[in-house]
């Protein structure tokens, strides 16, 4: 597994890959602030987003038939959102193996720091149920977008 040099997991400068999303009146709980469960969805949108990016359209074309599992997910709630407004979600390779790769993923509401993950994802062959080598256009992808790696 090839992976980055050390950074600052709370520095936004160290994450290469953004999205932004709005922060929903549907993601509050009763308490009033967004909900863990929302974060999740906030974590996994970056994440699919980078995927297509990084293979063009991930679910058709030449990479038809293959996708990503989620094998383990550690999450850190740091401060509280509210609605409303908006979040934006850092992505970045920590490590990147034959047929695996470990995110580190940031959240920010304005220039706060409101969580941050870990995340191992596996590549995931549809039709034989199991892993599967990265294709190399989208190991590519995926450095180019959220490396540097090595």
């Amino acid at each position: 597994m090839t992976e980055t040099a050390t950074f600052d997991e709370r520095d936004a400068a160290s994450y290469h890959y953004w999205i932004e999303e709005n922060i929903r009146f549907a993601d509050l709980d009763p308490v009033g602030h967004v909900n863990n469960n929302a974060i999740g969805v906030y974590l996994e949108t970056a994440r699919v987003t980078l995927f297509a990016d990084a293979a063009g359209e991930m679910y058709g074309g030449e990479h038809r038939g293959h996708t990503w599992v989620v094998a383990r997910m550690e999450v850190d709630y740091l401060k509280e959102m509210h609605f409303p407004g908006k979040v934006r979600v850092g992505t970045r390779i920590e490590k990147l193996g034959n047929s695996s790769i470990v995110m580190r993923q940031a959240i920010f509401n304005g220039e706060t720091l409101t969580g941050l993950a870990r995340v191992v994802g596996v590549c995931f062959n549809m039709s034989e149920r199991g892993s599967m080598p990265i294709p190399a256009p989208v190991r590519d992808g995926l450095v180019r977008l959220a490396g540097p790696v090595g």
